[in-house]
């Protein structure tokens, strides 16, 4: 007869052990923020002209919808004879989203405002994409961060954390650049309206 331990009890048993093999202590905070820009009319074409003239400024033009993203990490350490460690991180991912809002809907046709609805979605869906590179940043480098082998000194130890940190925001920047090029800024994802 074979005996099996509990997962329960096994998960007690095992927790001491996952602790002292566990990396630095690292936590992330997600601010998600959602604008709405208001737009008005009962036909396509003029809610076309609306998001043209008071969509969101990006480079160099305006879009439908935006996102942006902002990672910032911070991270104690402590000082031994073996050099610096990492003792813990604190990553915040702070995302801005910025979406219309039709404000008088109910005077369009039930056409339009299908077409509308369908577009939305695809829009936010687009934009969902972005806030998941942003997301997906601050992932990363709260766990390069806690896991950062020890250094001779903290102000090295430091200066590596801040140059990984930097070269995985560069990464996701560019995805973002790779994601608005491979989809035509939502275009193949049905984010085109009328």
């Amino acid at each position: 007869m074979t005996f099996k331990w509990p997962r329960r009890v096994l998960a007690i048993l095992l927790m001491p052990v996952m602790a002292w093999i566990a990396p630095a202590a690292a936590v992330v905070e997600i601010n998600d923020n959602v604008e709405r820009y208001v737009i008005s009319g009962a036909t396509a074409a003029a809610l076309r002209h609306e998001m043209n003239t008071k969509g969101p400024q990006g480079v160099g033009r305006r879009f439908d919808g935006f996102t942006k993203w902002h990672v910032s990490w911070r991270w104690r350490y402590q000082s031994s004879g073996a050099g610096c460690v990492i003792e813990s991180v604190r990553t915040t991912v702070t995302v801005n989203t910025t979406l219309p809002r039709w404000q008088d809907e109910h005077r369009a046709d039930h056409a339009t405002q299908q077409r509308w609805a369908r577009y939305l979605s695809a829009l936010e869906h687009h934009e969902e994409g972005h806030r998941r590179n942003g997301v997906a940043a601050g992932h990363d480098i709260d766990q390069i961060v806690a896991t950062m082998p020890p250094a001779a000194s903290c102000d090295a130890l430091g200066a590596n954390a801040n140059a990984l940190g930097k070269s995985i925001i560069q990464k996701y920047v560019q995805r973002d650049v790779d994601y608005d090029r491979d989809t035509r800024h939502g275009v193949t994802q049905g984010a085109q309206f009328p």
